[in-house]
């Protein structure tokens, strides 16, 4: 005699068929979001590394107005000396006609993106005309940014190393 499969056997392969032809698309539909998810926050990364080097270079050509914007109105700059600047402290320094930055180039940076915050780490490569001649020197920093009105806006940098050539 031939055993029939029971009703339970018939509906746990039911199943079993049924859930393995969809997990293909599962998955794809899982790949995709995490593909999606990943290129917007680098694509957020990329806007916070370019505006990073952008204040940097709006700090050599003494560009105050649009760095006024740049910078949170409760910026803190705190120096590898230990000197501590606000915002207002700051930008009258790059104003001063002393004051000559050749360049301020930045290298080995990461971004780190929390919603409306993000960490920025890396190293400032920087060249200052003074009295005595060309100095140069390199600072990592830690840097965090706010969005703040659909901008983002720098609200703290500390210099955590400095060396100098």
């Amino acid at each position: 005699m031939i055993a029939l499969p029971s009703r339970r056997h018939i509906l746990s392969f039911h199943c079993r068929v049924q859930f393995c032809s969809t997990m293909p698309g599962t998955f794809l539909f899982l790949f995709l979001f995490a593909f999606l998810a990943a290129t917007a926050q680098t694509d957020v990364e990329q806007a916070l590394e370019e505006l990073n080097q952008r204040i940097d270079n709006a700090v050599v050509k003494k560009e105050l107005p649009l760095l006024h914007t740049f910078y949170a109105d409760d910026f803190v700059f705190t120096h590898g000396t230990g000197v501590v600047d606000s915002k207002t402290s700051w930008l009258d320094e790059v104003a001063k006609s002393t004051t000559r930055f050749i360049s301020r180039l930045h290298d080995s940076t990461t971004v780190e993106v929390h919603d409306r915050l993000a960490i920025i780490a890396g190293r400032l490569l920087v060249t200052r005309q003074q009295d005595t001649g060309t100095a140069q020197y390199g600072i990592r920093y830690v840097r965090i940014y706010v969005k703040r009105k659909k901008q983002w806006q720098l609200i703290s940098h500390r210099t955590v190393k400095e060396w100098h050539y």
